[in-house]
């Protein structure tokens, strides 16, 4: 059988996560820099400038990037905090993955300026809440597949998206055979860090295989993502498999030290 586990880390790894590795950090004692605050005072719109050039290096060629600050007032715009920042995005890849569409909105957050201003890293000190929703379309997930199909080792991989299930088919080796296999199913989350997949059946070389071979493969795979694993934590409430399309909503509560 192939390895679903090194496909669905892959995949999941750079579509959760990809987007959001640098943008996390926990510093209670941070204390904006004074000369920055000031270039901040004189020119605030360079905060959303430096947000934008930041994002367009995160993401490639988005073909659209919004970005909106809810200021709480002139001095905390100038040390770099908000009551908001939301993040709007369309048809930005990352790693040659394309996310159709990709909101985030950042609350209560204070961002670090000098790295900012300096670095173009967008970079919270701290915030209440992450919100996050992303879709992702049947058509760039194969896209990514067939990019992906040597280091997963699967010969034409490929994904098939309806309501509330996902087919996964492709070949590969099986000992010193090639097969062809095939395993529908829908995945789950596991107490808002886990992500499995259950299979409801599994083909090889167009045999259905029997309950207790697809429970071996399954279990070997499950979980296919634990969020312990990464430094930052994020919350996972739903996944939803639509026709062509994946969806999918996190929401973290963080810790808000700003200020203090």
């Amino acid at each position: 059988m192939p390895k679903p586990r090194r496909f669905f880390s892959t995949l999941l790894i750079v579509m959760v996560f990809g987007v959001l590795a640098p943008l996390f950090a926990d510093n209670a004692s941070y204390t904006p820099d004074p000369e920055i605050t000031a270039r901040i005072a004189s020119d605030p719109a360079i905060i959303k400038n430096k947000l934008i050039s930041s994002m367009n290096k995160i993401l490639e060629n988005p073909a659209t990037l919004t970005i909106e600050l809810t200021p709480v007032d002139d001095e905390h715009t100038a040390r770099g905090r908000f009551k908001k920042i939301q993040v709007f995005t369309s048809r930005g890849s990352i790693d040659n993955l394309t996310l159709n569409r990709a909101d985030i909105d950042f609350e209560d957050v204070q961002l670090d300026t000098r790295k900012l201003l300096e670095e173009e890293k967008i970079d919270p000190v701290s915030m209440s809440n992450i919100n996050m929703d992303v879709s992702i379309l049947e058509s760039d997930l194969n896209a990514f597949l067939e990019a992906k199909s040597k280091s997963i080792k699967v010969d034409r991989p490929r994904i098939e998206l309806t309501p509330g299930n996902m087919n996964l088919s492709g070949s590969t080796k099986y000992g010193l055979v090639k097969v062809e296999f095939g395993a529908d199913g829908h995945l789950s989350i596991k107490s808002g860090k886990e992500i499995w997949f259950h299979a409801k059946k599994m083909r090889v070389n167009r045999m259905t295989m029997p309950r207790s071979f697809v429970g071996m493969i399954i279990k070997k795979i499950n979980p296919v993502l634990d969020l312990e694993k990464f430094p930052f934590r994020l919350n996972l409430e739903a996944i939803e498999l639509k026709k062509g399309e994946m969806h999918f909503t996190s929401f973290r509560t963080g810790e808000n030290t700003a200020g203090k």
